[in-house]
């Protein structure tokens, strides 16, 4: 494991092999901006979970203000669902599931915006089992059930322009079946032409079968990268040091670029310890979420390997500002440190 160097605004701090932190040049925390990639993609994900969510003027206000912070690219989520993990049919829901014509008029936005779009479905259990858990009776039935949800969302991301799309979530009890996942994939390419990621949750993504067939490895990288409440920035950076081999080596094994189809953290205390924790109650922490912020920007600012991130999430109806512990930066410090750093020239 190499040493790897990051710039920050008042010094150079090195990491070590060890985990160690060796601080060079510099008498107090880095506080300027985090160095982006001036090439990266710059994206968040505008989530929503109803059928005209997409329509409304709140969601045309947030993709206003995702633009602002000089982002490259909006996703967009659309999202099915089951009624356990052993289900073997996948279901449009007609309340929760975004309409094609909410899907369409978030594009338009986008497309109006200067936003590069790309097109991610879920699949949600009812019973509120993770959708890695998802093991249906009968795999065939499950998959040509998923295809009937997924192939018109392809169709649907061609026409609008969009320049990725996800041909599945964190679905990793289902890998086992790689010649459904291939089938399914070759199905989505003969209807998208742009690019195609399937995007594996952080601790899936060595297990997933089919990278060459994608032409980018997605993950969603909800990275436990902190040991304590109130880490600084350095304890932050050290903490990447790992997950960056690691990812490195996955791009090796796979010679395909990296993409990171979510990354969050919520304004909560001891939020880098388990980023992925959505009922997480501790107490509001606005600052400790613009750090990690800080520190996932400083960490990839240089990878030429992985080409961007999406950060979870903004919902238009949802709450902003810094009374609240949700994984959106609007209205909070995470807010105009992405701004900051995605301003560099």
């Amino acid at each position: 494991m190499r040493t790897r160097a990051f710039h920050g605004g008042l010094g150079v701090v090195a990491l070590v092999a060890s985990g160690a932190l060796i601080q060079l040049s510099c008498e107090q925390l880095p506080s300027g901006p985090a160095r982006a990639s001036a090439t990266g993609l710059r994206g968040v994900a505008l989530t929503e979970w109803s059928r005209n969510g997409y329509s409304s003027g709140s969601a045309r206000s947030a993709i206003t203000r995702i633009r602002s912070l000089r982002s490259t690219h909006l996703m967009i989520l659309s999202t099915a669902y089951q009624d356990t993990r052993s289900s073997s049919a996948v279901e449009v829901d007609s309340g929760l599931t975004p309409s094609e014509a909410s899907l369409r008029d978030a594009a338009a936005e986008a497309a109006s915006e200067g936003l590069m779009l790309a097109v991610k479905p879920h699949v949600d259990v009812r019973d509120g089992t993770g959708r890695s858990l998802i093991d249906p009776d009968n795999p065939s039935q499950w998959f040509e059930s998923y295809r009937q949800y997924l192939l018109p969302l392809a169709e649907l991301a061609e026409s609008v322009g969009a320049v990725q799309f996800v041909v599945g979530t964190e679905l990793a009890a289902t890998l086992e079946h790689e010649d459904e996942w291939s089938r399914t994939i070759s199905m989505v390419r003969s209807r998208f032409s742009g690019a195609i990621t399937y995007a594996a949750s952080w601790d899936e993504a060595a297990l997933v079968p089919f990278w060459d067939e994608v032409d980018l490895v997605g993950i969603d990288a909800y990275f436990p990268i902190t040991v304590r409440r109130d880490a600084g920035r350095f304890e932050i950076l050290s903490g990447w040091q790992l997950w960056l081999d690691r990812l490195e080596h996955l791009h090796s094994q796979t010679g395909k670029p990296v993409l990171l189809t979510e990354i969050g953290y919520r304004s909560v205390d001891g939020a880098g310890m388990a980023p992925y924790d959505f009922r997480n109650v501790g107490n509001v922490d606005a600052a400790e979420q613009s750090d990690l912020y800080w520190g996932a920007i400083q960490a990839f600012g240089e990878t030429e390997w992985v080409v961007g991130m999406y950060w979870w999430n903004v919902r238009p109806d949802g709450p902003i500002g810094p009374d609240n512990t949700e994984y959106s930066p609007l209205g909070k410090s995470a807010e105009a440190e992405l701004l900051s750093s995605w301003s560099q020239p």
